[in-house]
């Protein structure tokens, strides 16, 4: 892009008073591989059934898991990536790529809908959604409890008598990916500043 004689003036007399910085085209390698490293990721994880009793909709299972599995992804810090066909052969490839493997998984605390009168001045009635749920992720190796996280989101909504079943729904799921996400950070939290070693055990203490 070519800049204007006038701008071109402008911005070497503002260069001259500090004023001005033109930034360096080409990042150094320092920095380079320290966006790599800080990008690799540290952890792999593996869905498991979501847990919840009876009265929680399958669906909202099913969601849960996904909101789940989305959120994990999204985070450099986590991998997916392996295809292992055995227990070994899984454990051979956290060595080799140096993860610490955990399986996860989400467990329903409570589901709650409530239909409250409507605001004063308002039409129709207000739905209200509450979602107490916990994440929680145990060593591949070993199966041992390594980490958990709570969380709780809670949304209401103006909803016609018709559609109070569908916009519940909605809001169920809004409010389980909420809480997904707060108990996902906490759990994270909790686990990076855990001493773990491989595939997420206790590390031993060197004499």
């Amino acid at each position: 892009m070519r800049l204007s004689t006038a701008v071109r003036k402008a911005a070497l007399a503002g260069a001259a008073l500090g004023l001005v910085s033109f930034p360096n085209p080409t990042p150094t390698w320092a920095a380079t591989k320290g966006a790599i490293k800080k990008s690799a990721p540290r952890y792999f994880f593996q869905l498991r059934d979501v847990k919840g009793g009876s009265t929680i909709d399958p669906a909202l299972k099913t969601y849960a898991g996904e909101a789940l599995k989305a959120d994990l992804a999204a985070r450099p810090e986590w991998a997916s990536d392996i295809d292992a066909t055995s227990p070994e052969a899984l454990l051979a490839e956290l060595d080799k790529r140096k993860l610490r493997g955990f399986n996860v998984t989400v467990r329903f605390e409570e589901v709650r809908n409530e239909v409250k009168p409507p605001k004063p001045g308002g039409r129709f009635n207000q739905l209200a959604v509450n979602v107490r749920l916990t994440v929680f992720g145990t060593t591949v190796a070993e199966e041992k409890l390594a980490f958990s996280g709570d969380g709780e989101a809670g949304l209401e909504a103006e909803v016609p008598e018709k559609r109070i079943e569908a916009e519940g729904l909605g809001l169920t799921k809004d409010a389980i990916k909420d809480a997904v996400k707060q108990a996902v950070d906490q759990a994270v939290l909790k686990l990076s500043i855990a001493q773990s070693g491989p595939h997420g055990g206790a590390r031993k203490k060197t004499k």
